[in-house]
This record gives structure tokens, C-alpha cells and sequence, in this order.
């Protein structure tokens, strides 16, 4: 309360008398709740808001269930990163909690982000205890409660609600059991559609889903169909014919815009006789369709065990990000970087290791995307700069000198923190060199915001940052960006030397790519190097530096130490 006091509101006054639960918490990392009201306490079943937090462990995370925190993690941050000004627009997702006796339910969320208040991002959320259901009816009868809490019916879609859905899935299985009719559980999806509401409007995404529902009832008439949330739609049905029906209701929604093309992808789970688990047969339905999200060759997929040990491993590593990095489980290797002319060590790329206790060693592309995601790859980010300062420090007083380590951000924690001040912050406390640290931006990142990238680059080398592009030429505007951004060095892109000696385009392009750098005051550093006959060609080339397997792999700091540098001599800032 303290924090959203000092923003002059005071929501007690009118919290306290909603007929469900409201609270608010702050949008990034792991949502530290603010304020909750007391439905919000008894939903839980505990005494006073107090004992709420304490069981939820006063976060937004710790409230959702581990299995749903990922996917809700996913739409919370796609409607922060779809933001308008409207007002009117909300964010509608459902998730399981255990409350303080241990039962599982579900709950439906209106939510709403507000920025730039003096807290930071807020979410100000609105919630329904959708599986109190049959107790809340009973008192309805006796006017305690309104019915309009608790839908029927989707009010934008016309279809059935989540309320509708939970309430009557278990029936329609048991009646298709008692058949003798073999069912499946299945999770819609409209793929991009963020793209859809910027290029429309919201008005024009309301129409979309509109239009999409009706097809849906269109192809699947008499069947649990419902809303789930956003563009999400949910549906038990017959096994008999599913595929044809799926691709009936593609084919229809594909066609839906003219001029664009409307992706309809759906995820399958076949039910087992008496299925109870409702919960868990729409997770793997949900897991099978997130697995083509993207994909352009594939609009339905089957769930199968390699699914839910992939989302397992997804929610692992959203769940235990926080205990890596406070126990020391993300790691720091370096992939040395040497002078084509002399073969010496002059810079050393930083790449994280997730050493888990009970996974063993994770590489990079088991967790970054997840992490990306999850909007928590700041706090990987943290790690890999924090074990990097203290890697060149622990150098110094071994060799009396260090070599510069180049760090790699992603888009996304270009976005959730200020680099500049991060490496400000840890360069001061550990009395380093500024020209210890490089940053590398990839390609890919300069298209994300542009604006954002001009501010950083600009800042970094204001403070007297190198500022390093990654994978050059892996896009297709290249020479585009190096026009509108400021580089110190360019990183070429591995491919461009693939099958080198025998094709001497790739030499003509390496070797342009060269002088252009170098007439527009870069270097170079070509990655991917495999070969002497690579390494020597570059020298010819006179590419500056060069990187790849054939100089090193990844490697611990203290190999680097006793092996690499002792064969490659360090090119050092004392």
C-alpha cells in the first residue's frame, strides 16, 4: 500500500466493495503485489490480506499456478508489448491457483497496465473465482451476489464462456464415454494476432474474433466451444474426422481479410476413456499448438510425450531463474577472440551456462528464448555482466592485466533495463576499465525499436562503451543499418564462409565487406572461422579479427587461463 499511496490513490475506498477480487502489482519481473483487496483474501481462503500475500509469496507469480505461469507470463507481456492508448482495452486470461487449503481452481482476469506512474509499470487486475461457482449460484438465490458475474455467454464472441465450459466439460465426457465415442480436447490459436490489431485497430480484431467464433460454430455445431481469452478458443469434440474439420475451419479463416492472411493453428489431445483431468488434458492441448506457433507448413499438431517434457523444462526454467542466479547456477564461458594477424587473444565473447543441480548443464538455446518470452531474461543478463566483472578482476590479479569481454542483449532486455547503467553500476563496484566491456547488438534487434537502439548506442559510447553489431549480413538490410547506427566493429556473419575456398563469391564478399568497414572506421571480426585455409584467406583479406572453432570453443574462465593463454598471449588493458 505504501507505494501505490505515494501515487496519491487510495483504493481501499472502493476495493474492498467489488464483488470480486482486485489487486494491483508491478508489471515486470516477478510482479510484486502492491495492494489487494479482502475478496481477493477470501478467494484464497485465508483471514486478511496479510496471510494472502504470505501464502502467495506477495508476488503475481507466486498466486498462479507453476504449470499456467508461462502462458500467462506470455499474454500479459504480449499486451504490454501491443499497448494502446484506449482505455478501454483489457487483457483477459484464466489460470489455475491453489488456495490455502490445497484445492485447485481457476480464475478469470481482467487486467489493465498502466504506465509511467511514479511506482513504474502497474497492473491494475480485476478477478473472478470462476470454479466457486456452484456455491456463489445458491447465493444468488438468496440475492447476495448478481448474476451478471458469472456468464453464460462470451459477451464479445457469442460463444459459450470459461465459466459455461468448466462447469459443463465433465458431463459432455462422461455422456460421449458412456457412447462409446473415443473425444479430444482442443486449444485454438491465431497465430500474430498482435499483427492483426495493429493493422486493424482494435475495433477491426474485436471484428476478427468475431468472425473466427462464428466459423468455429460454423465447423464444430453442437459441440463445448468456447472462448478461452484474447484470441484463444477451446473445444471438446470427436476424435471421427477432427483433421478435416480443423483444416474446413483453416481454410475458412485464412480467407476471412482480403489482403491478409489470418492464421488459425490448433493443438490436439486425444482424451482417454473417463478423463477426468481436465486441467491436464488442456495444458498438452495448449503445448501441442504452442509447438507450431510461427510455423507456416503446419496449422494442427497432435500432443506427444517429447511436448510436455519441453514445457516442463519451459516452466523449470521460469520458475527457478531467480534461484540460478542467487546460487550461482548461471555460469560464465568464453569464446576467445584473436588477432587474425598475430593469433593473440584480444577480445573474449561472453556465453552463459545454466549448470543445474538436477538438469546438469544447460546450453543457451535450452533456456534464452524461454527466458526472452518470460520477459526474465534481464535477470540472466545480470548474471552473465556481474560473473564477467569479476572474471576480469580475478584476471587482473593473476596477469596484471585483462582482456575486453564483448556481452550480448537481446531485444527484449533492451527493453526491460538501462545498460548503460547497468554497466556503470558494476564497473564502478568492482574499479574496472570501461574498455573491458564491449556490447554486441544483433541484427535482428535494430529492427525491433529503432529509437530505443539509437538511445543506447548513443549512451554507451558516450560513457565510453565499444559498441559491437552481431551476425552482419544475416538480414537483408545491412547496409541499411550500418548507414543509421555507429558501430565500433562488425561481426560477420559465420555463413558467409561456409565452402569459402571453393567459392570465390563468398571471397569477394568478405573481402568487401572488409574494406567498406574499414572506410567507415570499423573492424572486423569474421566468426565461424573452421579452417587454416579460412584463417589465412582473412589475413589476406586483412579482416582484423577472427573467431570459431578452430581457435576455441566455448570455455570455463579457469581453462582460459591455464590453457588458452599461455598459447594464444593476451592482448591486455592493464
Amino acid at each position: 500500500m505504501e507505494d501505490l499511496d505515494q501515487l496519491g490513490l487510495d483504493l481501499s475506498a472502493f476495493a474492498n466493495g467489488l464483488p470480486g477480487g482486485f489487486f494491483a502489482y508491478e508489471a515486470h519481473g516477478t510482479g510484486r503485489i502492491l495492494f489487494a483487496n479482502d475478496q481477493m483474501a477470501h478467494i484464497f481462503g485465508c483471514d486478511n490480506v496479510d496471510e494472502f500475500l504470505e501464502l502467495v509469496g506477495g508476488t503475481f507469480m507466486g498466486l498462479v499456478y507453476h504449470e499456467d505461469r508461462l502462458r500467462v507470463q506470455r499474454s500479459i507481456w504480449a499486451q504490454i508489448d501491443g499497448e494502446s492508448d484506449d482505455p478501454a482495452q483489457r487483457d483477459h486470461v484464466t489460470y489455475r491457483v491453489v488456495d490455502k487449503r490445497g484445492t485447485l481452481r481457476y480464475l478469470d482476469e481482467y487486467g489493465r497496465l498502466v504506465k509511467d506512474t511514479a511506482s513504474g509499470d502497474l497492473f491494475f487486475v480485476f478477478v473472478t473465482d470462476t470454479l466457486a461457482v456452484p456455491n456463489q449460484i445458491a447465493q444468488e438465490r438468496e440475492g447476495a451476489l448478481p448474476t451478471e458475474i458469472l456468464p453464460s455467454v462470451d459477451a464479445l464472441t457469442g460463444l459459450s464462456s470459461m465459466y459455461y465450459y468448466h462447469t459443463h466439460v465433465a458431463q459432455a465426457l462422461s455422456q460421449a464415454s458412456v457412447q462409446g465415442i473415443p473425444m479430444v480436447d482442443v486449444f485454438f490459436d491465431i497465430d500474430h494476432f498482435r499483427t492483426i490489431n495493429f493493422r486493424l485497430g482494435y475495433e477491426g480484431g474485436d471484428q476478427i474474433l468475431q468472425r473466427v467464433a462464428h466459423i468455429l460454430q460454423e465447423c464444430f455445431p453442437n459441440e463445448l466451444l468456447a472462448r478461452f481469452s484474447n484470441d484463444h478458443f477451446v473445444l471438446v469434440t470427436s476424435r471421427e474426422g477432427v483433421e478435416e474439420r480443423i483444416t474446413r475451419a483453416h481454410d475458412l479463416v485464412a480467407r476471412i481479410v482480403s489482403g491478409m492472411t489470418v492464421e488459425l493453428k490448433a493443438g490436439i489431445y486425444e482424451l482417454a476413456p473417463n478423463e477426468l483431468r481436465i486441467p491436464f488434458a488442456h495444458d498438452r492441448a495448449k503445448a501441442a499448438c504452442a509447438s507450431i506457433k510461427g510455423r507456416y507448413d503446419q496449422f494442427f499438431c497432435f500432443y506427444d510425450p517429447n511436448l510436455a517434457m519441453r514445457e516442463d523444462m519451459r516452466t523449470y526454467i521460469v520458475d527457478h531463474i531467480e534461484q540460478a542466479v542467487e546460487e550461482g547456477w548461471i555460469r560464465n564461458y568464453y569464446q576467445p577472440v584473436v588477432r587474425v594477424s598475430t593469433r593473440s587473444c584480444c577480445s573474449l565473447e561472453a556465453l552463459s551456462r545454466w549448470v543445474d543441480p538436477n538438469e546438469g548443464i544447460l546450453p543457451p538455446a535450452r533456456y534464452v528464448h524461454v527466458l526472452e518470452e518470460a520477459r526474465l531474461v534481464h535477470l540472466l543478463d545480470r548474471a552473465v555482466v556481474e560473473r564477467a566483472c569479476a572474471d576480469i578482476t580475478r584476471t587482473k590479479q593473476q596477469l596484471g592485466t585483462a582482456v575486453p569481454v564483448s556481452l550480448n542483449f537481446s531485444p527484449t532486455a533492451l527493453a526491460l533495463m538501462d545498460i548503460p547503467a547497468l554497466l556503470e553500476e558494476t564497473v564502478r563496484r568492482y574499479n574496472i576499465d570501461r574498455r573491458l566491456l564491449h556490447v554486441e547488438i544483433t541484427e535482428s534487434s535494430l529492427t525491433e525499436d529503432p529509437e530505443l537502439l539509437r538511445h543506447v548506442i548513443r549512451s554507451l559510447h558516450k560513457t565510453g562503451y565499444e559498441v559491437w553489431m552481431d551476425d552482419f549480413g544475416s538480414g537483408y538490410s545491412s547496409l541499411n543499418l550500418l548507414k543509421d547506427y555507429d558501430f565500433d566493429v562488425l561481426k560477420v556473419d559465420m555463413e558467409f564462409l561456409r565452402g569459402m575456398e571453393g567459392n570465390e563469391r563468398s571471397k569477394t564478399i568478405v573481402h568487401s565487406i572488409t574494406n567498406l568497414a574499414h572506410s567507415l572506421g570499423m573492424r572486423t571480426l569474421v566468426e565461424g572461422v573452421e579452417t587454416e585455409g579460412q584463417l589465412e584467406f582473412l589475413r589476406e583479406m586483412g579482416a582484423d579479427m577472427a573467431q570459431g572453432f578452430l581457435i576455441s570453443k566455448p570455455i570455463p574462465h579457469d581453462v582460459l587461463l591455464s590453457d588458452f593463454y599461455p598459447r594464444h598471449p593476451p592482448e591486455g588493458v592493464i
